[in-house]
């Protein structure tokens, strides 16, 4: 079978998700299965070398035996690539690509099909020959993308299916709200179906994987949990912002459940009024202490307080980033990410594209 390569036109838009759910019912399915991280941009270290942080859940949730440094043969980070930019690097920029493909070699054999994930985006690496594209070429792939859904996702569907040409797969659209469900079944669906551009699934969004972990948001926000570390592995889905008197403070944070507070590490009054609410977590931010009264209440409550240096606006700034991200260590996403899958990924068609000629 042809490998195939997932893609996504911007970051985070559900690529390690998908080759986790995908890979998992192909597992199930009697298919043995192999994954190639082919760029890895965000690497941490394990044991000797260094791999992506999803890819090393993908290997336990794929049961995979290959080497870690083939299933993420090219670490490119930051650095990396403004040293390939400037010329800089000792070797060649074909030497790339040359990593990727020696890996694949690897991780393919005895494996009746690949499931190759690219970098962050369908474009990046292209000045060094490792774009999407490029791999698809060098490898053979067909190209799935995965595509958030938004008002332009006809458009970019349009513009790189015509971009892969002969490597396009087809689409998965991810992370549609209830809202587009309409104009999804009513206008955009059938408009693909009569341009033939292949639609594999359509995922909408889900409270669970949509949600982070007390535990990543710290890490995240850089910050210290300072009580309750006992419940930091809690599942947390939204984020409110208090710079408000006390009063006020308890009536808008009753309107929203299992939120993280967001205030100043001074403002034990917003603080208090967050813990007399539904509240997972509270964040103090500009690396004040908060009174022991606070921690008090937070440790009787088993609300984790975490403090972070940074100020109110730079710390949402960063949490923003985290939304919609789905990380893959928590067991309740692996759950209804396989879930989803199953039930709304066409997994026939899947297999039909990697058994193309």
């Amino acid at each position: 079978m042809r490998p195939l390569l997932f893609t996504s036109g911007r970051s985070f838009s559900g690529k390690s998700s998908m080759c986790a759910g995908i890979g998992k019912l192909l597992l199930e399915n009697g298919y043995k299965v192999g994954y190639l991280k082919s760029v890895c941009t965000l690497p941490e270290k394990l044991g000797s070398c260094y791999i992506d942080e999803d890819v090393r859940y993908i290997i336990n949730i794929l049961k995979l035996k290959d080497k870690p440094e083939d299933i993420c043969p090219l670490i490119f980070t930051d650095q990396v690539y403004d040293k390939a930019l400037s010329g800089k690097m000792k070797s060649s920029l074909g030497d790339f690509m040359d990593k990727i493909s020696a890996a694949y070699k690897k991780v393919s054999a005895g494996k009746d099909i690949v499931l190759v994930e690219s970098a962050r985006n369908i474009t990046y690496g292209s000045f060094a020959g490792i774009s999407a594209k490029d791999i698809c070429v060098s490898i053979g792939a067909k190209a799935i993308l995965i595509m958030k859904y938004g008002d332009d996702l006809v458009d970019k569907a349009s513009h790189f299916t015509q971009h892969f040409e002969d490597y396009f797969g087809g689409i998965i659209i991810n992370m549609a709200t209830n809202e587009d469900k309409e104009r999804i079944d009513g206008l955009v669906l059938p408009y693909f179906k009569k341009t033939n551009i292949n639609i594999l699934g359509v995922v909408y969004t889900d409270k669970v994987l949509s949600s982070i972990s007390i535990r990543d948001m710290a890490k995240h926000i850089e910050g210290e949990v300072l009580c309750a570390e006992e419940n930091i592995d809690e599942l947390v889905e939204s984020f409110m912002v208090g710079a408000m008197g006390h009063e006020m403070a308890l009536r808008f944070f009753r309107s929203k459940p299992d939120k993280v507070v967001i205030t100043g590490g001074d403002r034990a009054d917003v603080q208090l009024a967050a813990l007399e609410t539904n509240t997972k977590c509270v964040v103090l931010t500009g690396n004040f202490q908060p009174s022991t009264i606070v921690i008090s209440r937070a440790e009787e409550l088993g609300v984790p307080m975490v403090l972070v240096r940074h100020d109110t606006l730079t710390t949402i700034g960063k949490l923003n980033e985290l939304l919609g991200r789905s990380n893959l260590h928590e067991l309740k996403k692996l759950d209804k990410l396989i879930e989803i899958a199953r039930e709304h990924i066409d997994l026939d068609k899947i297999i039909a594209i990697a058994k193309s000629k």
